[in-house]
């Protein structure tokens, strides 16, 4: 190459050799070959690079500083010594006036690529950066936002002393690179003021997944995200078109182009920070234009790249210089899935330490019970024991079922291809283990194993026949226990008092609680037959009629305290005056005027609250705050049930009677002769289950509420003591931990500083979107990154929703989106909206015209309680709550299942 051409445009540099552009700059010359639209630019060719240092070697023996270094030994580089050899060097280049013809060569390239108004960025490219194996990350210089040919030619020669910077030379060293011989391009590129930028890896550099890229994203400019100073959005997307998970970050800050030049650091507008940066779309326009590059280079990428209102520009890249094995092999680790298809119900959303622990506790303790129960052999107890302690994973701070273990427990009784069925239709999984299945055995392997399985059936059959009188004896000591645990002297009870009721508690409660677990499978059997024998009928709408069949029994746990809350209202109702204020008034102050004016109504009011005020919204979890705490949520219901014009709870019942026989009618029109004479007893069997299964949640509901309130009293005698900042603090303990600190056996005694460390990782995992299912092989938390199973993409334009039909019935309405108990609870002529329910909900039903939930089963507690109470329901519409709005109109047909959305309607009141 010539002397007059040291500054090649991209068609030049694409025949250039490497080596005279260095590792940005002919990845530059790349990209733009194969079509990408990177922004117009040049390079300053390393034979200037190397003329201008052979100019500073006048001056300085830059050759023997190098030498030295060469020599120099790791235990030189880590006391420092390095960085006086390296200031001499970089002071020699800085003070080497640039050769004319190259200042008047860069200015020339200024108005070739733009004009006088616009800014340049100025990045240094070394050879051998940006390739297969060194990439030169964060050691060389660059400069943004360069505008006068001053600042350009300035920022060029501080390129050229960044190769022999501190840090430069030590990544030499220690990467085996010689310190002689340094080469270094400049590129001098038109600056895109971004609005969003980010890097892509088109393979998963955490997993491994070659079909699977990783996209980070923040607003501004990309070198926010490269120093690390930004926090960014995560996409990954699938090789074949899709997005599989989005997790937003709080994007608190961005880097932008200041006034003068240069970049500066901005606050991001609180409604922009947790806004998705990077919409769909435009993440499908990058994977796409990402898979063409990979296809032409031939191997994984990294890249940056940036959007501006003119479109997507790409600004480098390179190869990926380290991927992890990608580990598909049938004979690597186990398949795991993880779905919180039903759990999620009980725990939503992120969930503390505390109730994890207390959670995985109790499941492990509940389900030894029954193998205990069902007379299994000690030996067979044992081996189960790390199934039972792992049938729940948190991951993500929210709680997800080991698929996996409640199949191999499946397998421990009777019957296991029907019981797989009927687990999935209760628990609400979508999508059963396709490798999961009934075992095929051998005539001698069925004779060795019929007498166990014999014996587990039969046990079972028995535990069955006996509910009947068991749940009452259960029901009954139950109540008898937990008055026994004091409620009232809790806050006054010394540490001792109160590790002594936990175990109390845990012993005399938790440790009898065989029934209700036995009564859940009997509800999985006995709704399982009800099926077949509505599918034997025939029917056009099955689904439908097994939810008619199963209405109006009548004095259901779960719509009990909605009912007393009913009957309340109308207490309050029948007094005009009194029923004005009521409604206007804050919660506490009508509390109070209750107390004051109408005492026999509060009396009803603190009954309500002493049978069932830690029945609320997430009731299981302990950290959730109670209506013993906080009863605002009760009076907001009363409130709603007051502006219902016909405020009549016998109403509601009469209705679902009606409709349960009609249905009932409809099935033994349907059925042979012979099929009906069974009709009576499944029918009861149903019904009986689900009413049992209710009861029972409710005391399950009193019983965590008694653990919350030994662990709050023991969380306020921690802080007491100065052992806890805060005494809700205790809630990021696990209980392990609890109970060894107080047992002289804990590892770590500084409790406040473990609860704060906790409350800091739980705080960012709500910032964190999670799949409701996903799969790993081998360790969970090998991988940061969970990918959705399967995952059907929200089509936000679509406008007819399917879920699963839970009450039959067709309205239409405006939806109300609640997810927590401090949003507007005002349900009159909506249709309410949420993601998940649990018990806790039911007193928000009545008022509302229509039940849209995107998680759930038909045996769901919001199932359940539409049916008795006669609103139209759907259930499990998969991505619902990313594609409805609150206010938005909508016809909901409880029936099919169906929504259909009215394009452009909104309710002006939401």
């Amino acid at each position: 190459m010539s002397k007059d051409q040291r500054i090649l445009f991209p068609e030049q540099a694409a025949r250039a050799e490497p080596n005279q552009l260095g590792g940005k700059a002919s990845g530059l010359a790349w990209l733009t070959a194969a079509g990408a639209p990177v922004p117009p630019w040049c390079v300053i060719t390393t034979d200037v690079f190397e003329e201008h240092v052979t100019s500073a070697k006048n001056t300085t023996d830059i050759d023997g500083l190098l030498m030295q270094l060469e020599k120099i030994e790791e235990d030189s580089i880590k006391a420092g010594l390095v960085e006086g050899l390296a200031n001499q060097i970089r002071e020699a280049i800085l003070q080497q006036p640039m050769a004319d013809p190259v200042q008047s060569g860069i200015v020339a390239a200024m108005q070739n690529i733009g004009n006088n108004q616009d800014f340049f960025a100025v990045r240094s490219s070394m050879v051998g950066e940006d390739s297969s194996h060194f990439s030169f990350a964060g050691q060389l210089q660059s400069f943004l936002f360069q505008q006068s040919p001053d600042e350009v030619l300035e920022s060029v020669r501080q390129c050229w002393a960044s190769a022999f910077s501190e840090r430069a030379l030590i990544y030499r060293k220690r990467a085996g690179l010689p310190m002689t011989g340094i080469q270094m391009g400049v590129i001098l590129q038109l600056m895109v003021d971004a609005r969003v930028s980010g890097v892509l890896f088109t393979a998963h550099p955490i997993t491994g997944r070659r079909d699977q890229m990783l996209i980070t994203a923040a607003w501004g400019l990309g070198e926010g995200i490269v120093n690390g100073l930004c926090n960014t959005d995560e996409f990954v997307w699938q090789h074949d078109g899709r997005e599989l998970l989005a997790t937003l970050a709080d994007k608190d800050v961005m880097l932008v182009a200041a006034p003068g030049g240069g970049t500066e650091q901005k606050p991001v507008e609180q409604s922009r920070r947790r806004e998705r940066c990077l919409q769909q779309e435009q993440v499908n326009e990058l994977g796409n234009l990402s898979l063409r590059l990979v296809d032409t280079f031939g191997s994984p990428l990294d890249i940056e790249w940036t959007w501006n209102d003119a479109g997507l520009h790409i600004l480098q890249a390179r190869p990926i210089t380290t991927l992890p094995a990608e580990d598909r092999d049938t004979h690597g680790p186990p398949r795991l899935v993880f779905d919180n298809s039903n759990i999620q119900e009980s725990y939503c959303g992120v969930t503390t330490p505390l109730t994890f622990s207390f959670a995985s506790n109790t499941y492990a303790n509940v389900y030894t019970q029954l193998m205990q129960v069902l007379c299994l052999p000690r030996e067979t107890i044992r081996n189960n024991q790390p199934l039972v302690r792992n049938l729940l994973v948190l991951v993500g701070g929210r709680i997800f079922y080991n698929l996996n273990n409640w199949y191999l427990g499946l397998c421990l009784l009777p019957s296991f291809g029907r019981n797989k069925q009927d687990m999935e239709a209760m628990m609400g999984v979508e999508q059963p283990l396709d490798f999961v299945e009934d075992e095929s055995l051998g005539l001698l392997e069925k004779i060795r194993r019929l007498p166990p399985l014999i014996h587990a059936a039969t046990r079972l059959k028995l535990k069955f026949l006996s509910l009947d009188r068991e749940v009452p004896e259960f029901l009954s000591r139950f109540e008898l226990m937990s008055k026994r645990v004091g409620r009232a002297q809790l806050a006054s009870a010394s540490l001792d008092e109160l590790m002594q009721r936990l175990e109390f508690v845990r012993a005399e409660l938790l440790g009898h609680w065989h029934t209700p677990i036995i009564n859940d499978f009997y509800v999985m059997n006995s709704v399982g037959r009800l099926r077949q024998l509505v599918k034997k009928a025939r029917v056009d709408e099955a689904t439908t009629m097994v939810n008619d069949l199963l209405t109006g029994e009548g004095d259901i746990a779960s719509t009990e305290p909605t009912y007393a809350l009913m009957h309340i209202a109308q207490l309050i109702a029948v007094n005009p005056s009194l029923k004005e204020l009521f409604s206007r008034a804050g919660p506490a102050q009508a509390l109070a005027m209750l107390a004051e004016r109408e005492p026999r109504i509060h009396s009803a009011v603190e009954e309500y609250i002493s049978r069932f005020g830690d029945r609320t919204m997430g009731e299981l979890k302990l950290e959730t705050i109670s209506l013993r705490e906080d009863p605002s949520f009760l009076v907001k219901v009363i409130q709603s049930y007051l502006k219902m014009p016909d405020l009549d709870p016998q109403k509601l019942r009469g209705n679902e009677q009606s409709r349960r026989l009609k249905s009932e009618v409809m099935l033994l029109g349907s059925l042979k002769p012979w099929q009906r004479i069974r009709v009576p007893v499944i029918l009861k069997r149903a019904r009986t289950s689900i009413k049992n299964r209710e009861s029972m949640r409710l005391a399950r509901t009193v019983m965590f509420g008694l653990f919350r309130d030994v662990y709050k009293a023991i969380g306020s005698r921690l802080h007491e003591a100065g052992k806890l900042n805060a005494a809700r603090d205790i809630f990021y303990l696990a209980e392990e931990e609890i109970a060894a600190y107080y047992e002289g056996r804990s590892v770590t005694t500084g409790l406040a500083e473990l609860a704060e460390l906790r409350k800091i990782e739980f705080s960012g995992y709500e910032l964190r979107e999670m799949p409701n299912r996903f799969e790993v092989s081998g360790p969970v938390y090998f991988q940061d990154y969970f990918l959705a199973s399967d995952q059907v993409v929200a089509n936000r334009d679509a406008t007819v929703l399917q879920g699963t039909g839970c009450y039959a019935g067709i309205v239409r309405g405006p939806l109300r989106i609640i997810l927590k108990p401090d949003c507007d609870l005002d349900m009159c002529g909506r249709i309410l909206t949420t993601l998940r329910t649990d018990p806790g909900w039911a007193p928000l039903f009545p008022t509302a015209l229509g039940i849209l939930v995107e998680r759930g089963s038909t045996l769901s507690h919001s199932a359940v309680v539409a049916r008795e109470l006669g609103i139209p329901a759907v259930v499990g519409v998969p991505g619902l709550l990313s594609i409805v709005e609150d206010g938005e109109m909508v016809t909901l047909n409880g029936g099919t299942g169906e929504v259909h959305r009215t394009r452009g309607g909104m309710d002006g009141s939401g």
